[in-house]
């Protein structure tokens, strides 16, 4: 076999096994977020306090409240409170295992196969170098990436550290939007308000950072990329204001919904990549 055809064969190589699965599962996990706003269209539709609801003027923990009743001047009454509650704790769960599950391997060059197996062939070089002469000599599999990152080079220092805060910022606005679905708003107000701005804070910092990794792997970055700028700067303003606008429903919503939409765009971009070498295979048996 010429070098060009092993090349080639090596490229539409997958991530097989049990890490192949794992990874799957990280973005499946990512896509799920979508199913917010099939909740929320239906909590809205059985809406039933004495005004229709307004995406415009109206929170979306609004849908979330427990009780009928006034709150601040809105008068809210949420039937379907329990599935949107729901919802926003799966949200929340889906971000979480997205983050625990897609491997900074995997996230940081968006599933592109080739570069997954190339920076962990530099990654294992460099923590070869940065070992030598040392007892024990090179470390453990599991610790090539930590050699690696300590070695200093920007080719893997930089971009790890990157990936790293992605996970961490995304596992933080998971655990936020899991508070929102756990503690509504009538609930412990403060508590619920604290896990709120986690989500937005954080799964936008989140989208920024990996649009900007992802800028010369995908086409898709700029997308991931403008969600995180828009929901970051829809946040500072309203945390600037304090949601006292003319319609904070308007502003909420540019605050999470690129958040929800750019998770899900980020986990279809890594589950397409994940599933072209045994789409490419399957295609090659017939």
């Amino acid at each position: 076999m010429s070098r060009a055809s092993r090349s080639r064969g090596t490229d539409r190589e997958g991530i097989a096994g049990v890490d192949g699965v794992r990874q799957y599962l990280g973005a499946w996990s990512a896509v799920s977020v979508a199913q917010f706003f099939a909740a929320e269209a239906a909590a809205i539709a059985w809406w039933a306090g004495p005004v229709p609801y307004s995406r415009r003027l109206g929170f979306i923990s609004d849908l979330g409240q427990v009780s009928c009743g006034l709150h601040g001047t809105r008068e809210i009454c949420s039937p379907l409170h329990a599935l949107m509650n729901v919802s926003f704790a799966l949200q929340g769960a889906g971000m979480v295992l997205a983050a625990l599950l897609i491997t900074s391997a995997v996230l940081r060059v968006a599933a592109h196969g080739p570069a997954v197996r190339a920076q962990a062939r530099l990654a294992a070089a460099l923590a070869a170098r940065t070992t030598a002469g040392t007892p024990g000599g090179a470390p453990r599999p599991g610790r090539a990436v930590v050699a690696a990152v300590r070695s200093g080079h920007p080719a893997a220092a930089v971009p790890w550290a990157a990936t790293l805060a992605v996970r961490v910022l995304l596992g933080l606005a998971g655990t936020g939007v899991i508070v929102v679905g756990l503690v509504p708003q009538d609930a412990v107000q403060a508590v619920h308000l604290v896990g709120a701005g986690a989500y937005f804070l954080a799964g936008s910092l989140a989208l920024v950072v990996l649009g900007v990794l992802w800028l010369r792997r995908t086409a898709a970055a700029w997308a991931v990329l403008l969600c995180g700028a828009a929901s970051f700067a829809a946040t500072v303003v309203g945390g600037a204001l304090r949601m006292e606008v003319a319609e904070p429903g308007t502003l909420e919503r540019f605050m999470g919904y690129p958040i929800t939409a750019g998770i899900a765009l980020a986990g279809a971009v890594i589950a397409y990549r994940l599933g072209v070498p045994s789409r490419a295979a399957a295609r090659a048996r017939r």
